[in-house]
């Protein structure tokens, strides 16, 4: 075959596979039980409402697993309990899979990198868990469990997964562990944890691309710390920190919340409250949501060092928006606003400037949010 020929042919064998890929979203709503299924069109950000599953009374945290075929759905409400729905590849369709016990009301859902083991941390129990899963993707009624400081907020593997860190809001500390690949048993790295300053609040993780360094977003600090891992051992270090909110924001210092005083109806002080972490396909771009202000700040990320520095924050049209997601092309950001009817799609610069391009109707409390591109053989 010629030159020509050989770039023709991938040309039509790339538009081929493009043409074929769908990219999908599911978003929760704990306030009417619902998960929501959107389809993303990655060449122009346009969100669309495709249907609505009725999970069960406050379905929060979720997680799907790395091949794709199943999405895990946790409530928080007793019995609690997650339930597997598989994914159809051409529709994107949820279908009724699983149904496992949880050790506690959870917070954060994720899988190992390999989809063995359902990863739970929950906050109001200071306990993070560990449930095998079969090949027939049901998770196991026998859980490991480990108690954490105040206020567990989430648990993740690394990239190599080989190691788990965990955000312990109340405690002040990253939680680290060597990952037991044969039992999913999690022991602790040297002490167990990395602190950082008082009120800081870690709360969710993310991992940039090459597995060296972490991040993690302080829920009343409004900081994103970065931290180098220890490719041997996985011990974490500090390396950065970057502050998220202007001082134009003119927000104090946040508080520890719990069920008592989630909104601090009390205190009339608008405070720092970040939530959500999310770093781009590429690795150079960090993202942070903040409620308060209804507002996303943007972080440049040094790939080769691991390094932060805050660029700008900007104003979202979803009012205390909880979660945050890049498509898989980084290309947008979807976001979930708990006070909104809303979920917007956003357009993202190279600095992370967000231009809202599209939106949909979400459930009631709209939180979380997962992604999934599937190609359609």
């Amino acid at each position: 075959m010629t030159k020509p020929l050989l770039i023709a042919a991938a040309v039509v064998c790339g538009i081929s596979l493009q043409a074929n890929a769908a990219t999908f979203a599911y978003i929760s709503s704990p306030g009417d039980g619902l998960i929501s299924q959107y389809r993303l069109d990655q060449s122009n950000g346009a969100l669309s409402l495709i249907e609505q599953v009725s999970a069960g009374d406050q379905v929060n945290p979720m997680a799907i697993t790395p091949d794709g075929k199943v999405l895990f759905a946790a409530l928080r409400v007793k019995p609690f309990q997650v339930l597997g729905y598989r994914i159809d590849p051409k529709s994107g369709h949820l279908a009724p899979l699983s149904k496992a016990p949880l050790a506690e009301s959870m917070a954060y859902l994720s899988t190992d990198r390999k989809g063995h083991y359902l990863l739970g941390a929950s906050y109001g129990a200071d306990t993070v868990s560990v449930q095998a899963i079969d090949k027939a993707y049901q998770p196991s009624a026998n859980i490991l469990t480990y108690k954490t400081g105040p206020h567990a907020h989430s648990l993740r593997t690394d990239p190599s997964n080989r190691f788990a860190y965990a955000g312990n809001l109340g405690a002040d500390q990253v939680l680290q562990y060597r990952l037991d690949a044969k039992t999913g048993a999690l022991t602790p790295i040297g002490r167990g944890y990395i602190s950082v300053p008082s009120n800081t609040g870690p709360r969710h993780l993310a991992f940039s691309p090459n597995g060296k360094y972490l991040y993690v977003v302080g829920e009343m600090s409004g900081t994103v710390t970065a931290f180098s891992i220890n490719d041997s051992t996985g011990a974490l270090t500090q390396i950065s920190v970057a502050n998220g909110i202007p001082e134009r924001l003119k927000l104090a210092h946040g508080e520890v919340r719990d069920a008592r005083n989630n909104d601090l109806k009390d205190d009339p002080t608008p405070r720092i409250w970040a939530a959500d972490l999310r770093i781009s396909p590429d690795g150079k771009l960090l993202l942070m949501t903040e409620r308060t202000s209804s507002s996303v700040s943007a972080f440049a990320v040094d790939p080769s060092t691991g390094h932060l520095s805050f660029l700008e924050n900007y104003p979202v049209e979803e009012k205390q928006p909880r979660n945050i997601a890049f498509s898989p092309n980084g290309r947008w950001l979807l976001v979930t606003g708990e006070k909104s009817e809303k979920v917007g799609t956003y357009a993202v610069s190279d600095k992370g400037a967000l231009k809202r391009v599209g939106e949909a109707a979400s459930g009631k409390g709209a939180l979380w949010i997962e992604v999934l591109q599937t190609s359609v053989e």
